[in-house]
């Protein structure tokens, strides 16, 4: 989740909020970071 709050840094005007949204997503099975980190591990090579 952090990740995700990093990658949209400026993005996100009251984090809070947008970490709340996120996990209730995550409960829901709405999000995943699995996506994200891979995303990132393909930008890095």
């Amino acid at each position: 989740m952090v990740a995700a709050m990093l990658q949209r840094g400026e993005e996100i005007s009251s984090p809070g909020p947008y970490r709340r949204s996120l996990t209730a997503k995550a409960r829901a099975g709405e999000f995943s970071i699995g996506p994200l980190l891979r995303g990132k591990a393909n930008d890095a090579r």
